[in-house]
């Protein structure tokens, strides 16, 4: 089963009791002003990313997962891989609570992840869609050694959402 684990993260699959943190975290206007649109989840799409994940947990042994942070035994964040779109690549990505920004979080669940695609996955390039004036995942993205491709809507990337607008940075094995 999926998980990974670095010196002061675990990233495990969700589960039903993670549910009313997942909605405090998705509705947190600043921790989702480059993710989802700027938009807080609806208990709609929470229930549709849930079904998602396990449908992916089933089928790839893959998931944006719930990030535990081991000192305190709480939810601080998402992290993880998961299929983008139709492009046939895995994607890392990293979303955490205002209350740990600063303290390298990203940077770790990141790494972590992108080991588990290159190495245990064994795929050969792992990749990270960030929204252009995202400096800050932009940054993580360059600490993890990635690179810039080029910027591409999500329609061109067969994403879910086709409005979207990414920049794509790579990481090859």
């Amino acid at each position: 089963m999926f998980r990974l684990e670095t010196e002061r993260l675990v990233i495990r699959p969700w589960t039903a009791e993670d549910r009313p943190q997942f909605q405090a975290l998705t509705e947190d206007p600043e921790v989702m002003r480059y993710v989802h649109g700027g938009l807080p989840y609806t208990q709609a799409e929470t229930d549709e990313f849930f079904a998602r994940h396990e449908r992916q947990m089933a089928e790839l042994d893959v998931c944006m997962g719930a990030v535990i942070e081991k000192s305190t035994n709480r939810l601080v964040g998402i992290s993880g891989t998961q299929p983008l779109g139709t492009t046939g690549r895995y994607e890392i990505g990293w979303i955490f609570s205002r209350e740990v920004w600063g303290r390298g979080y990203a940077t770790e669940a990141g790494a972590a992840a992108m080991q588990h695609v290159l190495e245990t996955l064994a795929h050969p390039r792992v990749v990270a869609i960030i929204d252009p004036p995202n400096e800050a995942s932009k940054r993580v993205a360059a600490r993890l050694g990635m690179q810039y491709d080029a910027r591409y809507t999500g329609e061109q990337l067969g994403h879910r959402r086709p409005e979207i607008v990414v920049d794509l940075f790579y990481r090859d094995r």
